[in-house]
């Protein structure tokens, strides 16, 4: 039986390994923390929707599709119903930008023929869908919705072929006959293939130095339901989003600070978060003791262009010394057999970390993509090496 270790158990992690063992492959799934999901996974809601771009970019047309994928799993999870919520979200025209680009909107083909995502909504409308006063009009998308990481993680996580293994750090990554082997602190592991999938902490591995990620910190702040608020419905978003609440509470942000490794709650960035909120509904900002509010603090992992890092990783040391032309054949890069990654998911982790599992999935088993080629080959975690060394061209058709 083919064998897989993947590193790091957020929602990049265990999608992945559940993507594999989907497909026959035993996968040891190794964590450094105590439980799960514990960094930017471990908030207690995380929102699922894509974000709406009036241009049919390549990070839009991913939106689109993992937005679509991720539905189908979660869908697919005999249990979705405890951790997983389609109750909908509305994004609110809140400035000039945001009307603009959702006026723009109404004229892109491309969303036409994907209309099933969204409608356009009027004030009245958005109210009556909300259960609260909205005084904007927006965009409401009816699949978008809740989940909760660490009970999806779970789910994803019961797979008979998926070993756990908490409170282990990989120290190292090695070749090992016929594959792999990571060094843990009391322990070597060997496997055919090795899925690196620990967010921000990829660059402790030299085979990823390459890789232009930036930690981003965010704080998402959390209040108890009470008169004015336990009527909302859905999600609503400006530049910052508002939860229905879930076990009583709702949650509220978030913040975004790139390169602030700074772990302690910032009543700045609460106060940031409070005067988004006000922008949507001034009438809950008034229904909250400020001084109740809570926080928890974490971090994305962002890339330089904003797209993920998924793939096969390309071996920098020996395409150094043996240089490709621009127009060479990708079959004759450098390949790390058997080395892939996910992660670099930013915000939108919930949707496109799932689907990325699945394009690595499909890179191990030989088996088709989920994705255009094009699309696909845009999230090779080499691809900053391949244009830094001039093969950008290369870089934009990695796949066949």
């Amino acid at each position: 039986m083919t064998s897989a270790i993947v590193i790091g158990a957020g929602i990049a992690g265990c999608s992945t390994a559940y993507a594999l063992a989907q497909r026959g492959i035993a996968v040891t799934l190794v964590e450094r923390h105590e439980n799960i999901a514990q960094e930017a996974s471990g908030n207690p809601l995380a929102m699922l929707y894509p974000k709406l771009s009036f241009k049919a970019s390549l990070q839009s047309l991913l939106a689109g599709h993992s937005f679509d994928f991720t539905l189908r799993l979660l869908h697919s999870l005999s249990n979705h119903s405890q951790f997983f919520n389609a109750c909908g979200q509305i994004q609110l025209a809140h400035n000039d930008a945001e009307s603009a680009k959702q006026d723009a909107l109404r004229q892109e083909e491309y969303w036409y023929k994907n209309y099933h995502f969204f409608r356009f909504v009027n004030s009245v409308e958005a109210s009556e869908i909300a259960g609260i006063t909205l005084k904007m009009e927006g965009i409401f998308l009816p699949q978008a919705g809740w989940v909760n990481p660490r009970l999806l993680c779970t789910a994803l996580c019961s797979h008979p072929l998926i070993k756990v293994q908490t409170a282990q750090q990989v120290l190292a990554i090695m070749p090992h006959q016929n594959g792999w082997q990571i060094q843990l602190k009391d322990d070597v592991i060997d496997a055919e293939n090795i899925v690196i999938c620990n967010a921000n902490e990829i660059k402790q591995f030299g085979f990823c130095k390459s890789a232009a990620i930036t930690p981003v910190r965010g704080q998402v702040n959390f209040f108890a339901e009470n008169a004015s608020s336990r009527a909302l419905k859905t999600i609503v978003c400006s530049d910052h989003f508002l939860s229905p609440a879930v076990d009583g509470y709702h949650s509220f942000g978030t913040s975004y600070a790139p390169n602030d490794m700074n772990v302690d709650v910032s009543a700045q960035d609460s106060q940031q978060n409070l005067v988004a909120l006000h922008d949507i509904s001034p009438e809950i900002v008034a229904s909250i003791k400020q001084k109740d509010t809570q926080a928890r603090v974490a971090w994305r992992s962002q890339t330089l262009d904003y797209m993920p890092l998924a793939g096969q990783l390309i071996d920098e040391e020996k395409l150094r010394v043996h240089p490709l032309r621009y127009n060479a054949n990708p079959a004759d890069l450098p390949w790390l057999q058997g080395l892939f990654v996910n992660a670099g998911h930013g915000s939108k982790g919930m949707i496109t970390a799932p689907m990325c599992g699945e394009l690595v999935a499909s890179l191990i088993t030989k088996t088709p993509l989920p994705l255009d080629v094009k699309l696909a080959s845009s999230m090779n975690p080499s691809r900053f090496l391949l244009r830094k060394l001039g093969l950008k061209q290369l870089a934009a058709s990695l796949y066949t």
